[in-house]
Parts: structure tokens; C-alpha cells; sequence
């Protein structure tokens, strides 16, 4: 057999191979392609999946409205929303190698109408950057753009990548991009730089849930809240100790 051949062989065989996991949420099964540990999902009902997140796109995701999942890893959160076919959702994730198994899990679970991922990062504008990436597998988290320093400080460096960052704002503006009603927040650390960028759309939407820990929280906080702020949203403060306590909850109208 020739040396081509052979590779070629044992990939499809590789491919063959690959598990899958399900999982079961109020709204139905979800089905996950798993190519590394980091893509092994968690259980809803656990703390590390941010149950909080979960409860908040069941309560605040009406029915035609529009999710804007920045930070959508393996698309746990996006494929939740898109369940049932009656939302549409934005998925964008920078990590080429999460980006791949997010792809898989939309098709796998026949999502692929209703959800559009795109591999990119929001930014404070547009422009050409670098992802540092402290593990470079699909799922991984606490990697960051433009530097090797994520919420909980500096980390040491396994692999680069090339990405487009692109403002919220921008990204409002493309021809085909569907505007929010509501944005899911989570880039390890650059959320300040990412509302920076997004002061417009902000105005648009009715809720945004952001992670606030490390150092959003310890020194962050005042001007994330401050661009918030601007765009007319309100916290929820009752959302602080829900689930993983992790995410903070801003609304455009309070009950």
C-alpha cells in the first residue's frame, strides 16, 4: 500500500471512530462531536455549565428573536437557543480548531438554517490579530487575543493563530448579519475591549449576559459597567448568585 494511500486510510478510520455525546436540556437532546477533552460537554445542571446561562436564554429568548453568542466555543449555548428552529443565532468563535467541532455540532444536530458561525473575534475595532492560545485544542478556554494575559492573569504560550477581529459595531452593519435582540459575553478577559467596540448595538439590544470574574471583576468592573451603562441596560443584580455566579445579567427594561 502506498504511503498516501495508508494515511488516507487510517484517517477515514479515524474519522469513523470519533464518539459523539448527547446531552439532555428542557428543550430537547443536543448532540456533541467530540474531538478533544475540551469538548466533552457538561452536564446543564452543573455549576461549570453555567446553568444561569441556560435559564437566562429559556426566560429571555422569545420566540424570532435574534442571539449573538460572542465567545461560542463548541456552541454549546448557541445550539441550546437554536433548538426547536424558532431563533436565530450568531455564533462567533476565533479558535480554528473550536470553530471545526462547533461546525460539526451544528450539522449534527440539523441546526445549520438557524445558525450562522463565523471564525473571527469582536474587538474595540477592526482589525488583524493574533489569538495566544494557552491550549490550542477544541474547547479550550482562557486563551486571548493580543496578548498572552486572560482574566486571571499572564499564561504561558502553547500556540498562535491569525484572526480578524471585527468590531460588534461592524458586524452590525454587513450586509446578512442579522441585528441582536441579545449578546452572550464570554472572551476571557476581553470583554471591555469587545463593548468598546460595540456602544451601537448595545443601544439595540434587550438583555446582554457578561462573565464577570477575575479581572473583570477586580478591575474591570467600573468601566465595563460604565459602557453598559451608556447603552441604557440595567443589572439585574438577582442574576449575580444564580448557577456558577460567574455571569452578570443587563436588561433594557427591569421588572
Amino acid at each position: 500500500m502506498k504511503e498516501r494511500t495508508r494515511l488516507k486510510t487510517y484517517s477515514r478510520l479515524s474519522n469513523f471512530y470519533k464518539t459523539t455525546q448527547t446531552i439532555k436540556t428542557n428543550k430537547g437532546e443536543l448532540l456533541f462531536r467530540i474531538d478533544s477533552p475540551g469538548s466533552v460537554p457538561q452536564d446543564p445542571e452543573s455549576d461549570r455549565s453555567e446553568p444561569e446561562t441556560f435559564e437566562w436564554i429559556s426566560s429571555h429568548l422569545n420566540e424570532e428573536e435574534v442571539l449573538w453568542d460572542i465567545g461560542a466555543n463548541i456552541g454549546m449555548f448557541s445550539l441550546y437557543a437554536a433548538l426547536g428552529g424558532k431563533n436565530k443565532v450568531l455564533s462567533i468563535e476565533p479558535s480554528s480548531e473550536s470553530y471545526s467541532t462547533l461546525n460539526a455540532n451544528i450539522r449534527l444536530n440539523h441546526l445549520d438554517e438557524y445558525i450562522d458561525a463565523l471564525c473571527f473575534a469582536g474587538a474595540k475595532e477592526t482589525n488583524l490579530l493574533k489569538l495566544y492560545m494557552k491550549d490550542p485544542g477544541s474547547g479550550a478556554s482562557h486563551n486571548s487575543i493580543d496578548s498572552a494575559s486572560n482574566q486571571f492573569g499572564d499564561f504561558v504560550v502553547s500556540g498562535k493563530q491569525s484572526v480578524v477581529a471585527i468590531s460588534l459595531d461592524d458586524l452590525d452593519k454587513i450586509d446578512g448579519i442579522s441585528s441582536p435582540n441579545h449578546i452572550k459575553l464570554d472572551v476571557d478577559g476581553k470583554e471591555p475591549d469587545i463593548l468598546s467596540g460595540a456602544t451601537q448595538v448595545l443601544k439595540k439590544i434587550d438583555s446582554l449576559l457578561v462573565e464577570i470574574e477575575g479581572k473583570n471583576l477586580k478591575e474591570n468592573l467600573e468601566s465595563i459597567e460604565n459602557l453598559i451603562s451608556k447603552s441604557g441596560l440595567k443589572e439585574d443584580k438577582s442574576w449575580r448568585e444564580k448557577g456558577s455566579r460567574r455571569n452578570r445579567l443587563y436588561k433594557r427594561k427591569l421588572n
